[in-house]
């Protein structure tokens, strides 16, 4: 089970968890040879809870909470970062339900197979629990732990293929976006859904330090309804229908995911130079920061394509 920073306070020797039924404070035990201090990485104001996951092991009858955190200034001087060069290439990521990932480059990863399994496990699940019988509760408890090494080997798949397109096309940066309110921003999106997109991210942004990549997020607003086309940039709540993207300006049609990952790696390029240009590290003015697209790359900055998209 998934907690956010919501649902799970963490204290010095106890944690505040919600359940169906009100809050529990379970205390805990701490790993003596942690290589990620509980104190400087939970404890600390230098870096703020994102997530948990609360797992129960079968043999030992045990709970283990597996927590993640990130330095509230976003630089972790124990993970690797950006090595500060300005010239970047950036592969944008959008997330949803009907593709489970769409990149600038015009690759998609559909969710057919993901969404079929899902269901699957969901209907074995419900039929073992109308039996009620004690050999179906241990039947269920082996077929949750293959449903979970399923769904993690499905995201791990897709979290190296992603950087394997961020690595062909030369790409420095893969953007996602902020995941904060994604149950808001996809109301049909299923729990299972919600924790591939958070799992995606955590994948790839783990994987990335091997390939010299850096993983960031950017602010989704708008980014569905906005029009992509260089020189454009028309946002309206009709320019979107479904999967189907039409500009009601300049009448570019394009599929809709597609759209929006273009419109995610833009902003971060566009943010990203702005960052470089008043940075004093910068010291040499404008920083090109450029989106890997379907047809060639598109500059952040002037908005001004350098091959066509």
């Amino acid at each position: 089970m998934d907690y956010d920073a919501r649902s799970a306070t963490f204290y010095r020797n106890k944690v505040s968890l919600a359940t169906v039924e009100g809050r529990v404070e379970p205390s805990f035990v701490l790993p003596g040879d942690s290589p990620t201090p509980y104190e400087q990485y939970v404890l600390s104001e230098d870096y703020e809870f994102r997530e948990s996951t609360l797992r129960y092991d079968e043999v030992t009858d045990e709970f283990y909470l597996n927590i993640s955190t990130r330095r509230t200034d976003g630089d972790d001087p124990e993970v690797p970062t950006d090595s500060g060069h300005p010239d970047q290439t950036v592969l944008g990521i959008d997330l949803g339900v009907n593709s489970l990932a769409v990149s600038s480059t015009g690759t998609f990863w559909q969710g057919d197979d993901y969404d079929h399994w899902c269901r699957e496990f969901e209907k074995r699940r419900g039929e073992m629990q109308e039996r009620g019988t004690q050999a179906a509760h241990t039947a269920l408890l082996r077929l949750g732990k293959r449903e979970q090494a399923w769904r993690k080997q499905y995201i791990h798949t897709v979290a190296n293929e992603i950087v394997a397109e961020a690595t062909e096309h030369d790409c420095n940066v893969v953007v996602f976006e902020d995941l904060t309110h994604i149950r808001e921003r996809l109301p049909h999106a299923k729990w299972h859904h919600v924790w591939a997109f958070r799992r995606l991210y955590e994948y790839v942004s783990y994987k990335r330090p091997e390939q010299g990549i850096t993983v960031e997020q950017v602010k989704p607003n708008h980014t569905s309804q906005r029009c992509s086309r260089s020189g454009c940039g028309f946002t309206h709540p009709d320019n979107r229908h479904g999967e189907h993207f039409e500009c009601q300006k300049c009448g570019y049609e394009v599929n809709a995911d597609y759209n929006g990952a273009k419109n995610i790696g833009v902003r971060y390029a566009r943010k990203r130079t702005h960052k470089l240009r008043s940075s004093p590290k910068s010291g040499s003015g404008d920083a090109p920061v450029d989106v890997r697209l379907n047809g060639g790359t598109l500059n952040g900055g002037s908005h001004q394509p350098i091959a066509g998209d």
